[in-house]
């Protein structure tokens, strides 16, 4: 008797356990049709995680938040080092706890990079936050927009930016790396190798497709540059979001744009060790319109409106020291229209020069580069033109600018990391842009000694 209830007991089981595995694809499917999960179910994963996925089951919950105890501790201790190795367990047993791979990319990058003195120690370390979201975490968790905002950060802030003093280091051996993948500011798109196309995909996560459209929408950018990595994760990751993600990620679009205005085109003669990033004024117009439609998408949010506010006032700085003075008057204009102040109750030239006295004394690195180097354009350019008079005046705003700005940054530690390259440098680099865009040979011929 018990032993037929037993047999038919293991037929019921097994009966129940080939539905089960009959229904799993139609309600996989279902998940993702409704979208119920946020990734991929974990298909080709190392055996590691493959192996504590299926034999852990349930538990691994419960161990990655003994582990996350644990964790939070060793972060108040600052014991960054043993936090590396016990949060890759905890993505191990959790692949798809977004929170820990933000928290251990973000300590790799940040935390532990700084802990050395060597600039290419400290880059290996950045460079491995980059890694551990781009190819793990977005990889498991390819539909959650935090994680594309946090990668978009790092080139945001910790290579574009200036806060981190080795960040013109950063800036090199990133450029380094995309001229590996293409010649120039940005790929030949109708002309890409598929070796190329293998490596961009493969290695970077970069799909020349979505380049495309993204220079399209927001271009042209250099590419070799960070700020055009940052716009290209946040446009990844912006068609996952909504509400307060949303808003962050269009935030990281625009404010990359601005400093890609500012700060978005390089320079680089590896002859002489020269490498200087300057404003590409290309992209402006479209900078401008992304914070526009950003502040009119989102009406309560006032630090839009204040970032606003300074770009447009930085923008007339910038657009007139690089002789586009009818898009300065216009640019002011609105300035004047948007935001009334008394500062702004002055003619376009007056403004200027006494923005340049105030804006000196707490002026940023990128600001002063972009004023100087447009001062020198318009120094060549006037001289190539032959009004010598005009030459020199810009000349001098040029290097006063340069010198004053220096003046609090001399010395080493801070020159470094906060300090402008040498103003025979610029002035190089200038007069080589200036001589590109010229027309005429006579033009051409006046520039081609240096003589200032």
């Amino acid at each position: 008797m018990k032993r037929g209830l037993t047999i038919w007991l293991l037929l019921i089981a097994g009966i129940c356990f080939w539905q089960a595995g009959r229904l799993q694809r139609p309600l996989v499917q279902m998940r993702r049709d409704f979208h119920l999960s946020t990734g991929e179910p974990l298909e080709n994963t190392p055996p590691l995680v493959a192996f504590t996925t299926v034999a852990m089951g349930g538990f691994r919950g419960v161990i990655a938040d003994l582990l996350w105890l644990r964790a939070s501790a060793l972060q108040q201790d600052g014991k960054y080092f043993e936090l590396v190795q016990l949060a890759d367990w905890i993505t191990k047993l959790e692949p798809r706890m977004k929170q820990v791979w933000a928290f251990h990319a973000w300590n790799m990058a940040y935390n532990v990079s700084v802990l050395f003195n060597n600039p290419a120690d400290r880059w290996r370390w950045v460079r491995q936050g980059i890694m551990l979201l781009r190819d793990e975490g977005l990889r498991y968790n390819p539909g959650e927009p935090n994680l594309y905002r946090e990668l978009g950060w790092i080139y945001q802030h910790k290579i574009s930016g200036n806060s981190d003093q080795m960040n013109v280091y950063y800036k090199r051996w990133w450029a380094d790396e995309m001229a590996r993948l293409f010649d120039g500011p940005r790929p030949d798109y109708q002309h890409l190798t598929s070796s190329q196309i293998k490596v961009m995909k493969d290695v970077y996560k970069l799909d020349p497709a979505i380049m495309q459209q993204i220079d399209r929408e927001y271009g042209p950018l250099d590419w070799r540059l960070p700020q055009a990595h940052a716009i290209y994760w946040a446009w990844r990751g912006r068609k996952f979001a909504s509400g307060f993600d949303a808003v962050q990620l269009d935030r990281m679009i625009f404010q990359s744009m601005a400093d890609a205005a500012l700060e978005g085109e390089l320079f680089i003669n590896r002859g002489e060790q020269v490498f200087i990033t300057g404003p590409n004024l290309a992209v402006f117009e479209k900078a401008r319109k992304a914070y526009e439609k950003a502040i009119a998408d989102n009406p309560g949010e006032t630090s839009m409106q204040s970032g606003h506010r300074n770009f447009l006032r930085t923008a007339v700085m910038m657009l007139f020291t690089n002789n586009r003075l009818a898009e300065a008057r216009d640019v002011f204009a609105d300035l004047r229209r948007r935001y009334p102040s008394p500062e702004f109750n002055q003619g376009l030239d007056a403004f200027v020069y006494s923005s340049l006295t105030t804006l000196l004394r707490d002026i940023s690195q990128r600001e002063a580069t972009s004023i100087v180097l447009g001062a020198l354009q318009q120094s060549w350019f006037w001289l190539a033109m032959g009004d010598e008079d005009r030459a020199q005046g810009f000349q001098l705003m040029a290097r006063t600018v340069w010198r004053e700005y220096m003046k609090t940054r001399s010395a080493p530690e801070i020159a470094e990391r906060a300090g402008l390259a040498p103003i025979e440098q610029l002035s190089e680099q200038a007069r080589t842009m200036v001589k590109e865009n010229l027309a005429t040979r006579e033009a051409k011929a006046k520039l081609a000694q240096p003589s200032q």
